[in-house]
């Protein structure tokens, strides 16, 4: 069977890239041919050499701030320009993930016209996973992540879409509903998903996040993972995704006092001061790595605390500042029985350890419910 997927695969974040690539190599083993619809909105197109030369999205702080200070349209770029450069090893990383792992097609399509215009012709079509449908970003509402395009008797499904927020805005419903009429199948990936789908009247199941579908042993297989570890010494694994987080510093500098650990940051844009080992060139499979030969993870990403499960590491979860998407994190903690990893305020959580036997058990149910599921829309 051919089947296109399409997610925002090419925006730089470490979950994006590895959820995508995730989903594809387990339909591939399936016995499928598996391609990934290249779709980049324009504030997905990130660090590519033209977005010096264009003003900022109007929906962005810095278009409200050069508004007001017209001055800044000189500084923009040259702010901008600096951030490229700090981790471009880290760009040239993703790209070359996205080059070896993922299949992605020929034509690159800007915009929901472009893709209708000339949609790939495929069997199925499968939305997901991650914050595809967060209706708080632009792809949220956008007409691609619904798969509105394309025959209209090619197969329409999701699979681990997330709304990333517990509820979507009443004025947003309706074309939610529109756009989501069309599926053949839904699966979301939160029971907050699932409620908002529920809400709308339509159905759907829950299924488990794409990086989920692949063991410990095939990431580190797939990916090449080093035998060895990439930092002589015992370490703590800290991605902070915004570089701003105090509770994350707290925790963080605590649990190296006590332990007697160095602190690695894996960087996106700028250094973490407090850390020891600064990590400004790391892609999708440093990341994986990292983690596994993490002694803790301490995170604010969804993305790695799912990999913190997957190779069984001690650690620590939070939300994202003035971001309202805690409930994908709280949803997938609460379903393994772990929901205190989840803000904790001392290191005292690390007392107890988790019972990854326990939560082994528990994980595996809900992998295979979610491996029958693509198993039978697949077949059908």
């Amino acid at each position: 069977m051919e089947v296109a997927t399409i997610t925002c695969h090419h925006v730089y974040n470490y979950g994006a890239s590895l959820q995508a690539y995730a989903l594809q190599n387990y339909i591939e083993n399936l016995g499928h041919s598996v391609i990934v619809i290249d779709y980049r909105l324009p504030e997905h197109r990130r660090y590519e050499m033209r977005i010096l030369f264009e003003p900022p999205l109007p929906t962005s702080k810095a278009h409200r701030y050069i508004k007001e200070y017209p001055i800044l349209r000189i500084v923009y770029p040259i702010y901008v320009f600096v951030q490229m450069m700090y981790t471009w090893g880290r760009k040239i990383q993703f790209d070359k993930f996205d080059k070896k792992f993922l299949k992605i097609t020929s034509i690159r399509y800007n915009g929901i016209d472009a893709l209708r215009k000339n949609a790939p012709k495929c069997d199925i079509y499968i939305a997901g996973s991650d914050q595809i449908w967060n209706t708080n970003m632009s792809n949220g509402t956008d007409p691609g992540y619904y798969l509105d395009f394309g025959n209209e008797k090619t197969k329409r499904v999701s699979y681990a879409a997330s709304f990333g927020v517990s509820e979507i805005e009443q004025s947003k419903k309706a074309i939610v509903k529109r756009l989501l009429d069309k599926f053949d199948y839904i699966s979301v990936r939160e029971a907050t998903g699932v409620t908002i789908i529920n809400d709308l009247g339509l159905q759907c199941v829950q299924v488990v996040d794409p990086v989920f579908l692949l063991s410990e042993e095939e990431w580190v297989a797939n990916l090449a993972i080093s035998e060895h570890s990439p930092i002589n010494d015992p370490y703590i694994f800290l991605y902070d995704f915004a570089h701003n987080d105090i509770r994350l510093e707290k925790l963080v500098k605590d649990l190296a006092y006590e332990k007697k650990l160095k602190i690695v940051s894996i960087n996106d844009t700028r250094k973490v001061p407090y850390a020891d080992i600064q990590i400004n060139n790391a892609g999708p499979r440093e990341f994986v790595e990292y983690i596994k030969y993490a002694s803790y993870v301490i995170s604010n990403s969804f993305h790695a605390t799912a990999f913190s499960i997957i190779f069984k590491k001690e650690f620590a979860t939070y939300p994202l500042l003035s971001q309202n998407n805690a409930s994908r994190m709280v949803d997938l903690l609460s379903s393994l029985h772990i929901v205190d990893h989840f803000c904790p305020t001392s290191i005292s959580i690390f007392e107890k350890k988790i019972e990854w036997q326990t939560l082994k058990g528990t994980l595996k149910k809900q992998i295979n419910t979610s491996k029958e599921y693509l198993n039978r829309v697949l077949q059908n």
